[in-house]
């Protein structure tokens, strides 16, 4: 059977509708690189919440703070557009604009942004099914972890982005995006129990 024939029933409609989604992305994307307004509205409106969450887990400041910083990002974000070769990567890149700014933001108050080395990492007890953290105590166990650890887990698990997207947020290899994120978890486990003892 030729596909272009097949009865649309046969196609799968989460990849007909996510495709959709990507192309009208990248029609936004262009129509914005030319000073469409509209256009670039219609971004914020699909991304803004996104990074709104990213920005807030990523900062520890007043709301006001970090709807000023969110602000900030957007205004870098609709400078830098005419230069983004490809709109297929649009959320990685915007993503990225916001990272910047976060950890600028961090630099300018002095934040300490460490990595915790592998061996620094407490040996965790093996232990029977442990109960899944409610929303609250993941909110201040995130809070506990240094900002490139959280980083990835924000990406990861709340902006379900792929492995190969955060690399490009990140600007880090595949390879440690990878190791990044099991110490991540290590450290957010650990954070977590800290809190419980």
């Amino acid at each position: 059977m030729n596909f272009l024939e097949a009865p649309r029933s046969l196609i799968p409609e989460a990849h007909v509708s996510a495709t959709t989604q990507q192309l009208y992305e990248q029609m936004l994307v262009l129509r914005s690189q030319i000073g469409d307004e509209a256009a670039f509205g219609e971004l914020l409106e699909m991304h803004g919440p996104h990074l709104l969450r990213f920005t807030r887990k990523m900062m520890e400041s007043s709301p006001a703070q970090v709807e000023d910083l969110v602000q900030e990002i957007w205004m870098a974000i609709y400078r830098g557009l005419p230069s983004l070769l490809d709109a297929t990567k649009f959320r990685a890149w915007a993503f990225r604009i916001a990272r910047d700014r976060i950890y600028r933001e961090h630099r300018r108050r002095k934040i300490a942004v460490q990595f915790l080395e592998q061996g620094a990492l407490a040996e965790l007890p093996e232990t029977e099914a442990e109960p899944a953290p409610d929303a609250e105590e993941l909110q201040r166990g995130l809070a506990l972890i240094p900002p490139p650890q959280r980083e990835v887990l924000v990406l990861r698990f709340f902006e379900e982005m792929s492995y190969e997207e955060i690399a490009r947020v990140t600007g880090c290899a595949l390879g440690t995006i990878r190791s990044r994120i099991y110490y991540a978890k290590e450290a957010l486990r650990n954070a977590l129990k800290r809190k419980l003892v």
